[in-house]
């Protein structure tokens, strides 16, 4: 239930099926069960739908009034509750792919940092193929990493989903392409090994284009070097839609949609296959709860 309030406070919020479902990584039928489901339950019309636009009823109005406390008492329970959970250890070492490491580690990092002042925290950071063989080869113990899951000797959890976006500067005038335009455009790609970069040319495979006709100016070791270049330059590139949020809000750079084609990916924990440990279930539930995202 506590899943289905966050998902209801998210429509509320936004008062838009679509965007609730964009933040919380779900399908839009998905949030529409889940408002439909506890409209059943208690006997109750939570919204009222206008054509494309939806507001709050009466009884949509109160509810979200208690689902605020509710969610607000769960979240005290849940932070109390983590508290008194056993140690970290005094140091500890953890893995991410580039773009997991820059966008999304900090935020959890760092509150875990306050829970456990005691622990040294020490950030690997590399491409996921990187980081799967430190991992294999005990150099690490636990990741996030984004891309295919592949490796028999590893184990893998889906985190969350992630989306890579066509940007480019914010000067074109162009803000949308067909798929078949795309072989024409200039892009600045990320290195071979890159979680981004292998995710991307196996979409286009099987959406019928080889990685062989794009033309590549430029290939860069990092999606910050790649928006610097983007900056400056005609180009375009294939980024996480995570790492480029700052800059569309300051209108640096614009997303071109792509005519029916989108890429989305998987980010997964990542460990060595039969390994339990305690901390490492503690540090997943700061990261889910940080992306109200139920796994």
């Amino acid at each position: 239930m506590e899943f289905r309030l966050r998902v209801f406070a998210e429509v509320a919020q936004n008062l838009s099926f679509s965007k609730a479902s964009k933040s919380l990584h779900l399908s839009q039928p998905a949030v529409s069960k889940h408002i439909r489901e506890i409209e059943n339950k208690y006997g109750i019309k939570l919204f009222d739908r206008q054509g494309n636009k939806i507001a709050l009823t009466p009884a949509g109005g109160d509810f979200l009034t208690y689902t605020h406390k509710i969610l607000a008492l769960y979240d005290a329970m849940e932070d109390h509750f983590l508290s008194l959970q056993k140690k970290l250890p005094k140091h500890l070492k953890l893995g991410a792919s580039t773009t997991i490491a820059q966008y999304i580690f900090p935020k959890s990092l760092a509150e875990i940092k306050l829970r456990f002042p005691e622990t040294t925290f020490t950030l690997i950071n590399d491409n996921s193929a990187t980081i799967e063989k430190k991992i294999e080869n005990n150099a690490l113990s636990f990741a996030l990493i984004e891309g295919s899951n592949h490796n028999p000797l590893l184990q893998y959890e889906k985190f969350l989903d992630d989306e890579l976006v066509l940007v480019s500067n914010a000067k074109k005038s162009v803000t949308s392409i067909k798929l078949n335009n795309l072989p024409t455009l200039p892009l600045v790609l990320r290195e071979e090994g890159s979680g981004t970069r292998n995710i991307l040319e196996k979409q286009l495979k099987t959406a019928g284009i080889d990685k062989n006709q794009l033309q590549i100016e430029m290939v860069l070791g990092s999606t910050e070097s790649i928006k610097s270049y983007l900056y400056y330059g005609n180009s375009y590139a294939f980024v996480s839609i995570f790492s480029v949020l700052e800059e569309l809000k300051s209108n640096k750079l614009q997303i071109i949609d792509i005519e029916d084609f989108e890429i989305k990916r998987p980010l997964y924990f990542v460990s060595k296959q039969g390994y339990q440990s305690s901390f490492l279930k503690l540090l997943k539930k700061f990261f889910q709860r940080d992306y109200n995202h139920k796994l």
